[in-house]
């Protein structure tokens, strides 16, 4: 979430030759993300600062906010409203009553601050359902990664769907620090569990050692090896087999390590769908200019910021390691 309030901070520069902090003016920002059949999240509430500002949590939270979210009828009206309070972290809110977000329904947040009116909704997707058995495992490099068998129910209201694969490695090797030519380096510690992907060596800059070991210029143990996501998985890069079900393959760059792995599909709303897609450009690997980079979505209406919806499920796999 951090990542995601650093990138709207952007939000009123992205596209902007010449800027001047001398015009800045702080915008309200709120983000929320619902997940079906899961207690209602905690809503944040900051304020933009300037570009060239360190981003500090404590000085962008807004503590004197009015926050709620409504579940809607279906005929749009309100059906029943919990309202937020203030959390120990300031610009963090969490529910006054305790409640469950229900799949294939529609919700409001309301935002009120310092007489400014902050709102948008989002349509929680249906949940997602596994259909027999996932692979156990799959050899790396083996087609386009491994597949979680799914329900079409996964379809909401007429829009495909879209997915995220998010991965975390359960037998990653331990690795400990030594110092080469006055350098901390990265060794790992043979047997204490399954080594990096070619892929993620080359990130880190590991050279593999005569005794099987690697040597690394970076941390293998950050979270960015140990826990991937995938791009976006729509329509397009899904297999529709023709018996009310889809199969999603989760792409290998999203595996760090080979061994066991807990894999969790994300089915997206068009809103969560939006910010994720724009978070990848806002965050490199595309060959546009720094002024052609687009703006972070939004679909928040008298202010900035994401409220979206998810369901989710979660399987196990094994990645190998492919043999000679």
């Amino acid at each position: 979430m951090r990542r995601f309030l650093l990138l709207l901070l952007a939000l009123p520069l992205a596209a902007c030759d010449g800027f001047n902090d001398d015009d800045f003016t702080a915008d309200v920002v709120v983000s929320a993300f619902l997940g079906a059949n899961e207690p209602l999240p905690p809503v944040s509430v900051t304020e933009t600062s300037p570009f060239l500002e360190a981003y500090d949590p404590d000085a962008v939270g807004l503590g004197d906010a009015a926050v709620s979210v409504t579940l809607l009828a279906p005929d749009g009206s309100d059906e029943s409203t919990v309202r937020y309070q203030p959390s120990p972290n300031r610009g963090q809110y969490v529910p006054t009553d305790a409640a469950t977000v229900l799949p294939e329904r529609t919700y409001r947040l309301d935002v009120e601050f310092q007489g400014r009116q902050i709102t948008a909704t989002t349509t929680v997707p249906p949940t997602v359902e596994i259909v027999g058995d996932s692979e156990q495992s799959v050899v790396y490099g083996d087609g386009n990664g491994p597949g979680v068998r799914v329900t079409q129910s996964t379809r909401a209201g007429g829009r495909q769907a879209a997915f995220i694969g998010s991965t975390r490695a359960l037998g990653a090797s331990e690795f400990e620090e030594v110092t080469i030519d006055g350098e901390t380096r990265y060794r790992s510690i043979p047997g204490t569990g399954a080594l990096l992907t070619p892929i993620y060596q080359r990130f880190l800059d590991c050279d593999l050692e005569d005794a099987g070991t690697l040597l690394c210029d970076e941390d293998p143990l950050q979270d960015d090896a140990v826990i991937g996501t995938s791009p976006v998985i729509n329509e397009a890069s899904y297999i529709d087999l023709g018996d009310g079900t889809i199969r999603v393959e989760i792409p290998f760059i999203a595996f760090g390590y080979y061994g066991p792995y807990r894999l969790t599909l994300v089915s997206l709303d068009q809103a969560y769908q939006a910010f994720v897609q724009t978070q990848a450009v806002q965050g490199g690997g595309t060959t546009l200019s720094p002024g052609e980079i687009p703006n972070v979505t939004t679909n928040v209406e008298g202010g900035l910021g994401v409220f979206g919806s998810f369901a989710r499920v979660v399987s196990r796999t094994t990645i190998l390691e492919p043999t000679l």
